[in-house]
């Protein structure tokens, strides 16, 4: 439910983040009040009943049955017609036999030549600090998940620092899932299709980590169908490498909320599903003797109406997100993954830092001595009085 200002006033639109649903609905406030009633425990009465007390008017039931009728066309309500279509869904995703592009046509161009056309000279464009290289044999990277369009700056300053490294063989992405379930971390083997072809995935790492895991990696792989964070990795490692005869293979991996547990903040170092699966990873990556970049998929603070917080966005809240970004970053650069977790812990994340997995993943699969900041982004939406923050940044492993 996202609240945006229009000339009409303002209102709340409701999407599906999932995208089972393509609908876009807008809805006046007390609208939105009213759906909030749906959750299973009120019945149509009981939600009249609460319109009127909260506004003052009537409201009739016939309108609220017409607006239950609305929603539960555009698949926005949890009734069977709406598990019926999501079970048809899941199962065509698993039983395909690539990742389809889910953001071609939005985020970026969907044919080769026009990616090219428009990347290229972006990439080209990029000045990565002379001072500063990735390791050849562990290029890593924490780059943006935000829309293509809008942090191409930041993607091209990541990618330009990779392409001057010798081609990894393959590349590990730990990406946010946006939309989690239970699985701390989800994995798939499908191959990605982009503007390229399809990006092949290594099923060696691929099944030593599902061996290895304590859970099953592959329950909640559905969540792979939309998420744009590997998603966006991938495409643009292609983009590098589509004119080698074998670009690198990839290994997806969405990392879950596991720092959270009912509301409440938990250490992942006191989580034996996360260190056992991080325990493997990193017993992977230290036992193969192939090039083996990492990539962090990671996005910073999300702050304002967008994210539940009550607006105006003011100068000051920028300022102290982006302070609390530089704290995060910092220990990423030092390889400090304890103190990196109590830095998002001791604020209760208020913040929002939904790529705090992914980069606390990465820094407990491969020690990190030392790192550097390509680039950081404030990128603030006034319609709707909120900022996300990104960056670019270059890691290179210890010993």
């Amino acid at each position: 439910m996202l609240p945006v200002q229009t000339p009409a006033g303002q209102r709340v639109v409701l999407r599906d983040p999932l995208r089972l649903s393509e609908s876009e609905i807008a809805v006046p406030m007390d609208i939105a009040f009213l759906i909030a009633q749906f959750d299973g425990a009120h019945t149509v009465r009981e939600a009249q009943v609460s319109y009127v007390r909260r506004f003052g008017s009537l409201i009739t039931t016939d309108r609220i049955n017409e607006l239950v009728q609305q929603l539960d066309d555009a698949l926005f309500l949890d009734t069977d017609r709406f598990r019926k279509f999501v079970a048809e869904i899941e199962a065509e995703f698993r039983s395909g036999s690539t990742r389809a592009p889910a953001h071609a046509g939005r985020s970026y161009d969907e044919g080769a030549g026009a990616f090219v056309a428009a990347w290229e000279p972006t990439l080209q464009a990029a000045s990565p600090p002379n001072d500063f290289a990735l390791d050849e044999r562990r290029p890593t990277l924490i780059a943006p998940h935000y829309d293509m369009n809008n942090a191409a700056d930041a993607y091209a300053l990541a990618y330009r620092l990779l392409r001057e490294t010798p081609r990894p063989d393959v590349a590990v992405i730990l990406g946010t899932a946006h939309n989690s379930r239970e699985s701390p971390f989800i994995l798939t083997r499908k191959p990605f299709e982009t503007p390229f072809g399809a990006l092949e995935t290594d099923e060696e790492i691929i099944a030593r980590l599902a061996n290895a895991a304590s859970f099953d990696v592959f329950a909640d792989e559905f969540i792979h169908r939309d998420e744009h964070s590997v998603e966006f990795q991938a495409v643009l490692l292609h983009f590098l490498y589509h004119a080698e005869e074998e670009p690198p293979k990839i290994v997806p991996i969405l990392c879950g909320g596991y720092h959270r547990r009912n509301g409440e903040f938990v250490n992942p170092a006191d989580e034996g599903s996360v260190n056992g699966f991080l325990e493997a990873l990193r017993d992977t990556l230290a036992g193969d003797d192939r090039r083996i970049a990492l990539i962090a998929s990671a996005d910073l603070s999300h702050i304002g109406a967008r994210f539940g917080q009550p607006p105006p966005l003011t100068q000051a809240h920028l300022d102290l997100a982006r302070r609390h970004d530089m704290a995060v970053l910092d220990r990423a650069q030092r390889g400090d993954t304890e103190n990196l977790y109590f830095t998002v812990a001791e604020v209760q994340d208020r913040y929002n830092v939904c790529g705090f997995p992914c980069i606390y993943a990465l820094l407990r699969s491969l020690p990190v001595k030392e790192g550097r900041l390509l680039s950081y982004k404030q990128a603030t939406e006034p319609q709707t009085q909120s900022c996300v923050s990104f960056a670019s940044v270059g890691l290179r492993p210890a010993g």
